[in-house]
Protein backbone atom coordinates (compact mmCIF):
# COMPACT_ATOMS: atom_id res chain seq x y z
CA UNK A 1 0.00 0.00 0.00
CA UNK A 2 3.09 2.37 1.20
CA UNK A 3 4.60 1.75 -2.26
CA UNK A 4 1.33 2.78 -4.58
CA UNK A 5 0.61 5.63 -2.43
CA UNK A 6 4.37 6.80 -3.49
CA UNK A 7 3.64 5.79 -6.62
CA UNK A 8 0.78 7.74 -7.28
CA UNK A 9 2.43 10.51 -5.48
CA UNK A 10 4.90 10.40 -8.29
CA UNK A 11 2.10 10.60 -10.84
CA UNK A 12 0.76 13.56 -9.69
CA UNK A 13 3.32 15.46 -9.39
CA UNK A 14 4.29 14.58 -13.11
CA UNK A 15 1.22 15.67 -13.83
CA UNK A 16 1.00 19.04 -12.11
CA UNK A 17 4.38 19.99 -13.27
CA UNK A 18 3.12 18.71 -16.85
CA UNK A 19 0.41 21.33 -16.21
CA UNK A 20 2.31 24.23 -15.33
CA UNK A 21 4.28 23.66 -18.00
CA UNK A 22 1.08 23.88 -20.22
CA UNK A 23 0.35 27.03 -18.69
CA UNK A 24 4.01 28.83 -19.62
CA UNK A 25 3.51 31.37 -22.33
CA UNK A 26 5.34 30.93 -25.91
CA UNK A 27 7.60 33.24 -26.80
CA UNK A 28 6.07 35.17 -29.96
CA UNK A 29 8.31 38.78 -30.21
CA UNK A 30 8.98 39.32 -33.62
CA UNK A 31 11.30 42.09 -32.80
CA UNK A 32 14.60 41.16 -32.76
CA UNK A 33 17.48 42.86 -29.98
CA UNK A 34 20.61 43.70 -29.92
CA UNK A 35 23.10 43.81 -26.39
CA UNK A 36 26.25 44.43 -26.28
CA UNK A 37 27.97 41.24 -25.29
CA UNK A 38 29.90 41.34 -21.65
CA UNK A 39 29.52 40.15 -18.19
CA UNK A 40 30.81 42.41 -15.65
CA UNK A 41 29.73 46.60 -16.06
CA UNK A 42 33.66 47.04 -16.09
CA UNK A 43 33.72 45.40 -19.23
CA UNK A 44 31.45 48.35 -20.70
CA UNK A 45 34.51 50.38 -21.41
CA UNK A 46 37.30 49.93 -23.59
CA UNK A 47 40.41 51.96 -22.71
CA UNK A 48 43.11 52.34 -25.98
CA UNK A 49 46.07 54.21 -26.23
CA UNK A 50 48.18 54.76 -28.68
CA UNK A 51 51.23 54.53 -25.97
CA UNK A 52 51.09 51.04 -26.88
CA UNK A 53 50.61 51.17 -30.48
CA UNK A 54 54.13 51.04 -31.62
CA UNK A 55 53.52 53.85 -34.50
CA UNK A 56 50.48 53.14 -35.77
CA UNK A 57 47.86 55.91 -37.01
CA UNK A 58 44.68 53.70 -36.88
CA UNK A 59 43.99 50.97 -34.82
CA UNK A 60 40.91 48.92 -33.98
CA UNK A 61 39.31 48.05 -30.50
CA UNK A 62 36.91 45.30 -31.27
CA UNK A 63 33.23 45.02 -29.74
CA UNK A 64 30.80 41.72 -29.65
CA UNK A 65 27.31 42.15 -29.56
CA UNK A 66 24.58 39.41 -29.21
CA UNK A 67 21.07 38.94 -30.52
CA UNK A 68 18.06 38.39 -28.06
CA UNK A 69 15.17 37.04 -29.96
CA UNK A 70 14.78 34.68 -33.09
CA UNK A 71 17.39 33.07 -34.60
CA UNK A 72 17.08 34.48 -38.71
CA UNK A 73 17.41 32.37 -41.72
CA UNK A 74 18.79 35.43 -43.53
CA UNK A 75 21.39 38.38 -43.16
CA UNK A 76 20.39 40.98 -40.77
CA UNK A 77 21.80 44.85 -40.70
CA UNK A 78 21.75 46.66 -37.88
CA UNK A 79 22.90 50.41 -37.14
CA UNK A 80 25.45 51.41 -34.18
CA UNK A 81 25.28 55.01 -33.20
CA UNK A 82 27.27 57.82 -31.32
CA UNK A 83 25.72 59.17 -28.42
CA UNK A 84 27.05 62.58 -26.69
CA UNK A 85 27.99 62.43 -23.12
CA UNK A 86 29.49 66.33 -23.31
CA UNK A 87 32.69 65.14 -21.67
CA UNK A 88 35.35 65.29 -24.24
CA UNK A 89 33.28 63.21 -27.09
CA UNK A 90 35.21 62.06 -29.88
CA UNK A 91 35.54 63.07 -33.27
CA UNK A 92 34.01 61.20 -36.46
CA UNK A 93 37.03 61.29 -39.17
CA UNK A 94 39.20 62.66 -36.52
CA UNK A 95 39.31 59.99 -33.29
CA UNK A 96 37.75 57.34 -35.06
CA UNK A 97 36.07 55.98 -38.30
CA UNK A 98 32.16 57.17 -38.59
CA UNK A 99 29.96 53.80 -37.97
CA UNK A 100 28.33 55.33 -41.39
CA UNK A 101 31.27 55.12 -43.22
CA UNK A 102 31.43 52.78 -45.91
CA UNK A 103 33.89 50.58 -44.51
CA UNK A 104 31.85 49.70 -41.78
CA UNK A 105 28.93 48.64 -43.67
CA UNK A 106 30.14 44.59 -43.89
CA UNK A 107 30.50 44.64 -40.33
CA UNK A 108 27.00 46.33 -39.33
CA UNK A 109 25.44 42.28 -40.37
CA UNK A 110 24.21 39.49 -38.26
CA UNK A 111 24.48 36.44 -40.68
CA UNK A 112 22.07 33.88 -41.18
CA UNK A 113 21.63 31.86 -38.63
CA UNK A 114 23.96 33.12 -36.31
CA UNK A 115 23.36 35.16 -32.69
CA UNK A 116 26.60 36.72 -32.44
CA UNK A 117 28.88 39.30 -34.32
CA UNK A 118 32.25 41.39 -33.64
CA UNK A 119 32.49 44.82 -34.60
CA UNK A 120 36.02 47.01 -35.18
CA UNK A 121 35.93 50.61 -33.86
CA UNK A 122 38.64 52.04 -35.94
CA UNK A 123 40.79 54.59 -33.70
CA UNK A 124 42.69 57.56 -35.13
CA UNK A 125 46.14 58.95 -33.94
CA UNK A 126 45.31 62.57 -33.85
CA UNK A 127 47.90 65.60 -31.98
CA UNK A 128 44.43 66.19 -29.58
CA UNK A 129 45.33 62.82 -27.95
CA UNK A 130 48.53 64.18 -26.35
CA UNK A 131 46.91 65.81 -23.87
CA UNK A 132 43.76 64.19 -23.13
CA UNK A 133 41.35 61.34 -23.61
CA UNK A 134 38.48 61.09 -25.91
CA UNK A 135 35.11 59.26 -25.16
CA UNK A 136 32.68 57.22 -27.70
CA UNK A 137 29.65 56.14 -26.70
CA UNK A 138 28.29 53.48 -28.89
CA UNK A 139 24.54 52.64 -28.81
CA UNK A 140 22.81 50.30 -30.95
CA UNK A 141 19.91 52.26 -33.10
CA UNK A 142 16.24 50.88 -34.29
CA UNK A 143 16.61 50.60 -37.60
CA UNK A 144 13.16 47.42 -37.92
CA UNK A 145 15.39 44.86 -37.84
CA UNK A 146 17.30 45.07 -34.47
CA UNK A 147 15.99 47.25 -31.40
CA UNK A 148 18.16 47.81 -28.30
CA UNK A 149 17.97 45.22 -25.75
CA UNK A 150 18.25 45.13 -22.11
CA UNK A 151 19.28 48.52 -20.12
CA UNK A 152 22.64 47.24 -18.60
CA UNK A 153 23.85 46.16 -21.99
CA UNK A 154 23.01 48.78 -23.94
CA UNK A 155 25.89 51.05 -24.76
CA UNK A 156 29.71 50.49 -24.90
CA UNK A 157 32.45 53.46 -24.45
CA UNK A 158 35.36 53.16 -26.11
CA UNK A 159 38.46 55.64 -24.98
CA UNK A 160 40.79 56.85 -26.74
CA UNK A 161 43.98 58.78 -26.30
CA UNK A 162 47.44 59.10 -26.48
CA UNK A 163 48.15 58.99 -23.05
CA UNK A 164 48.88 56.03 -20.51
CA UNK A 165 44.83 55.41 -19.42
CA UNK A 166 43.51 53.28 -17.02
CA UNK A 167 42.75 49.73 -18.15
CA UNK A 168 39.34 48.62 -17.40
CA UNK A 169 41.01 45.21 -15.13
CA UNK A 170 42.56 47.73 -13.00
CA UNK A 171 39.74 46.92 -10.30
CA UNK A 172 39.04 45.09 -7.61
CA UNK A 173 41.86 42.76 -6.88
CA UNK A 174 44.34 45.26 -8.65
CA UNK A 175 42.97 47.73 -6.75
CA UNK A 176 43.34 45.34 -3.59
CA UNK A 177 47.01 44.49 -4.45
CA UNK A 178 48.66 47.74 -6.21
CA UNK A 179 46.17 50.06 -5.07
CA UNK A 180 44.57 52.99 -6.82
CA UNK A 181 45.51 53.49 -10.53
CA UNK A 182 47.88 56.92 -11.63
CA UNK A 183 49.32 57.52 -14.56
CA UNK A 184 52.61 57.92 -12.78
CA UNK A 185 52.46 54.31 -11.15
CA UNK A 186 51.30 53.12 -14.40
CA UNK A 187 54.39 54.26 -16.44
CA UNK A 188 56.36 53.23 -13.33
CA UNK A 189 55.23 49.45 -13.27
CA UNK A 190 55.96 49.73 -17.02
CA UNK A 191 59.76 50.86 -16.85
CA UNK A 192 60.10 48.39 -14.19
CA UNK A 193 58.81 45.72 -15.14
CA UNK A 194 59.37 45.81 -19.38
CA UNK A 195 55.46 45.18 -18.93
CA UNK A 196 52.54 47.24 -20.60
CA UNK A 197 50.13 46.47 -17.34
CA UNK A 198 47.11 46.79 -19.97
CA UNK A 199 43.86 44.40 -19.82
CA UNK A 200 45.74 41.30 -21.11
CA UNK A 201 48.54 41.70 -19.33
CA UNK A 202 46.68 42.32 -15.87
CA UNK A 203 44.22 39.57 -16.53
CA UNK A 204 47.33 36.88 -17.23
CA UNK A 205 48.84 37.58 -13.46
CA UNK A 206 45.60 38.74 -11.47
CA UNK A 207 44.83 34.99 -10.65
CA UNK A 208 48.00 33.73 -10.01
CA UNK A 209 48.77 34.69 -6.52
CA UNK A 210 52.54 33.72 -6.49
CA UNK A 211 52.79 35.54 -9.20
CA UNK A 212 51.26 38.49 -7.79
CA UNK A 213 53.23 38.30 -4.61
CA UNK A 214 56.30 38.07 -6.58
CA UNK A 215 55.49 41.35 -8.41
CA UNK A 216 54.57 43.37 -5.79
CA UNK A 217 57.90 42.73 -3.95
CA UNK A 218 59.88 43.40 -7.13
CA UNK A 219 57.66 46.94 -7.25
CA UNK A 220 57.77 47.75 -3.62
CA UNK A 221 61.97 47.30 -3.88
CA UNK A 222 61.85 49.40 -6.86
CA UNK A 223 59.73 51.97 -5.81
CA UNK A 224 61.99 52.26 -2.21
CA UNK A 225 65.09 52.60 -4.30
CA UNK A 226 63.58 55.33 -5.97
CA UNK A 227 62.71 57.02 -3.92
CA UNK A 228 65.81 56.80 -1.99
CA UNK A 229 67.22 58.44 -5.20
CA UNK A 230 65.17 61.12 -5.55
CA UNK A 231 65.39 61.77 -1.72
CA UNK A 232 69.18 62.42 -2.20
CA UNK A 233 68.45 64.33 -4.80
CA UNK A 234 66.66 66.98 -2.96
CA UNK A 235 63.10 65.76 -4.80
CA UNK A 236 60.15 65.04 -3.54
CA UNK A 237 59.04 61.31 -3.11
CA UNK A 238 57.16 59.70 -6.61
CA UNK A 239 54.14 61.09 -6.99
CA UNK A 240 51.04 61.65 -9.24
CA UNK A 241 50.17 65.29 -10.94
CA UNK A 242 47.82 65.84 -8.30
CA UNK A 243 50.34 65.19 -5.67
CA UNK A 244 49.36 62.01 -4.39
CA UNK A 245 52.32 59.48 -2.76
CA UNK A 246 52.70 56.56 -5.60
CA UNK A 247 52.23 53.59 -3.05
CA UNK A 248 51.78 49.81 -3.54
CA UNK A 249 48.84 48.22 -1.87
CA UNK A 250 45.92 49.40 -0.15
Amino acid sequence: MKKFITYFSGVLMLMGLASCEEKLPVYDDPQAYLNFNYSQAKDSVANYSFVFSKGKTQDTVWVNLITQGFVANHNRSFELQQIVTGNNDAVAGKHYVAMTDERMKPYLEVKAGQTQVRVPVIVLKDASLDNSVYNLRLEVKNNGEFAQGFQNRRYKLVTITNLLSKPAAWAGAMDWYFGQWGRVKHQFFIDVTGENWDDAYINSIINNYSMVTYIISRLKKALSEENQRRVAAGQSLLQEADGTIVTIGI
